[in-house]
């Protein structure tokens, strides 16, 4: 999937003080006949909150943003929906100078879709829950982000990705997106993992992080191996057991679902705690 491109505006110099306009603007489209669909979601600042919507119901987006810098944008085409704004001057997607514009975003729960999601700065409320993922790319810079996903994803999906810059991510319920691979990158931050959830099937998790604190959250009854790969946080390993040079749960042989987790170049802090 063509990933959707934000562009940053730099502007030289100190910018004058103005007034906000503020504007609101709300579009939506019914299903037809799609049998799958692409969503690229481009936001440069502010706050972002994404739902699942009501039956018959392809999107519905509402916009609050200063017109002064950023226009609402929705273009769909094809089985193709790209939504986000463009700069007021340029006509091309990309963050905005003013963080006070805000977008609401309801999805349709009973349509295939791959799901691609670009966010700058601010807060990201991403609620999962409902909608038919084939895959999901998630990118957030300077944010504060947190994905949910309170119940089993009726796709078996190919990929997940979530890569997070000076970021705060917490992100619960990946036993719930029923995908064969996760990958999470983390630059700086705290990032925190529940992999609570169904687990339809196996799955394998990458968790590379930089500098900051990593917490993953594992249910009792998930077996898990976990590979350290140049970490150089010390781990408390409390409830694994030594296989070779990896590490695995004492209930490894016997648990219904497996899981193996690959952590890699972590700097900071690391905690593993087991939950019932």
């Amino acid at each position: 999937m063509n990933r959707f491109l934000t562009t940053v505006l730099v502007l030289a110099g100190a910018a004058p003080l103005h007034a906000a306009q503020l504007k609101t603007a709300t579009w939506s489209r019914q299903v037809t006949d799609e049998q799958r669909i692409e969503v690229d979601v481009g936001y440069g600042a502010g706050e972002l909150t994404l739902r699942p919507g009501e039956s018959g119901l392809l999107y519905r987006a509402r916009f609050d943003y200063d017109e002064t810098f950023m226009v609402p944008t929705a273009e769909y085409e094809g089985g193709r929906l790209e939504i986000g704004l463009e700069s007021a001057k340029q006509r091309r997607f990309g963050f905005g100078r003013s963080t006070d514009s805000s977008l609401d975003l309801w999805l349709a729960g009973d349509v295939p879709m791959d799901l691609s999601l670009d966010f700058g700065a601010g807060t990201a409320d991403l609620d999962l829950s409902g909608l038919r993922l084939r895959s999901l790319e998630v990118n957030t810079g300077a944010s504060e982000s947190e994905i949910r996903v309170g119940e089993v994803n009726p796709e078996r999906m190919r990929s997940a990705t979530v890569n997070v810059g000076a970021a705060e991510l917490t992100f619960v319920g990946i036993g719930n997106l029923n995908a064969e691979r996760i990958e999470i990158k983390a630059g700086l931050g705290s990032v925190t993992l529940g992999l609570d959830g169904e687990w339809p099937a196996d799955a394998q998790i990458s968790v590379g992080m930089g500098l900051g604190s990593l917490r993953i959250r594992i249910p009792a009854a998930l077996g898990v191996e976990v590979r350290r790969d140049n970490v150089l946080a010390a781990v408390d390993m409390d409830g694994f057991v030594r296989s070779g040079s990896d590490y695995r749960s004492r209930n490894w042989e016997t648990a219904a679902r497996r899981v193996r987790l690959d952590i890699s170049a972590a700097l900071g802090s690391i905690d593993i705690d087991w939950i019932r």
